[in-house]
């Protein structure tokens, strides 16, 4: 018998993903964030698994709808975590638990689901490490459509803000909120306008987004997170693993100013950024750019696999 998730579970989700997943030490702030402060989550579609009171297992689905007027892909849906307990392996728990989400999503129009990569997410995908969770994806007909990574690195030395003739690197203003969404919606329709959106929903001065001016006017960006950020991205999901870190990213550059280097130096003006907050491990999410940021020294600390699964 499956039973809701609610808040009341959080100890013992908690303490399930640490067993399952020990490499991604699941924080209380983060599971209270990303999951249940997510107005996202489908409850219909997410359960866990008792046996003589025990937890055995979780399944937690989250579906879109639309928010801060932004339109995002109403058919997609997302498996945010499905975790069983290593004591109850091989009792079919976790295909009890995926058949009950992935019904209550056909039963709200989803005919995409991705395994990870939700709004708010954990993880972005299937670690490659996981084997079980690999074979468990491609038994339920779950197609990897590309490999992605995290990214880290460390600088000790002191750095500097990249010069450039006309261009400026500077933190938002408050008050250019409306500048930001603007340039977001014009240059990045869609998730990137919504999580813009949703930070300074939830609180954000600006404080956390590195532009790019040229001649004043807003032509890039680059998020960046520490532990300050009104909301947290997920380059900062396993922060409290490291010592003294920052994330970095997304970050886009519009299209007609492509060709001068702005992508590389806003990178190296979020470090510098986050550098002057006493940061010195930089790390990067979800990523399959491997080749450009492998030449900004950044090494790589995970890899994924993103798993979609098209239903009719």
């Amino acid at each position: 018998m499956l039973k809701p998730v609610t808040k009341e579970s959080h100890k013992d989700v908690v303490d399930l993903w640490n067993i399952c997943l020990p490499d991604f030490k699941l924080s209380d702030r983060l599971l209270e964030q990303n999951s249940w402060q997510s107005p996202y989550v489908l409850h219909e579609g997410s359960a866990i698994k008792e046996i003589d009171g025990e937890i055995a297992g979780v399944v937690i689905a989250k579906v879109w709808h639309e928010t801060h007027g932004v339109s995002l892909n109403k058919e997609h849906g997302w498996i945010q975590m499905l975790l069983v307990h290593p004591d109850y392996r091989q009792q079919k728990i976790g295909t009890e638990l995926y058949r009950y989400a992935e019904q209550a999503l056909l039963n709200n129009g989803i005919k995409k689901i991705q395994l990870g990569g939700d709004l708010g997410h954990l993880l972005c995908g299937v670690p490659l490490d996981q084997q079980e969770g690999i074979t468990f994806a491609e038994k339920f007909g779950y197609k990897r459509i590309v490999e992605s990574v995290d990214f880290t690195k460390t600088v000790t030395e002191p750095l500097s803000l990249p010069e450039k003739k006309n261009v400026q690197f500077v933190l938002l203003e408050k008050e250019e909120q409306q500048q930001l969404i603007d340039f977001m919606t014009q240059s990045f329709p869609g998730r990137w306008t919504f999580e813009a959106h949703d930070y300074f929903a939830h609180g954000g001065t600006g404080r956390d987004y590195v532009v790019v001016k040229w001649e004043g006017k807003i032509v890039g960006f680059c998020r960046i997170n520490d532990e300050h950020s009104a909301l947290k991205g997920p380059n900062y999901n396993w922060a409290e693993q490291f010592e003294r870190l920052g994330g970095i990213g997304p970050l886009g550059v519009n299209e007609d100013y492509r060709k001068y280097g702005l992508g590389r130096a806003v990178i190296e003006a979020a470090e510098y950024y986050l550098q002057q907050r006493g940061k010195e491990t930089f790390f990067i999410d979800w990523t399959d750019l491997i080749v450009f940021y492998e030449k900004l020294g950044y090494t790589i600390w995970k890899d994924y696999g993103i798993f979609i699964k098209q239903v009719e």
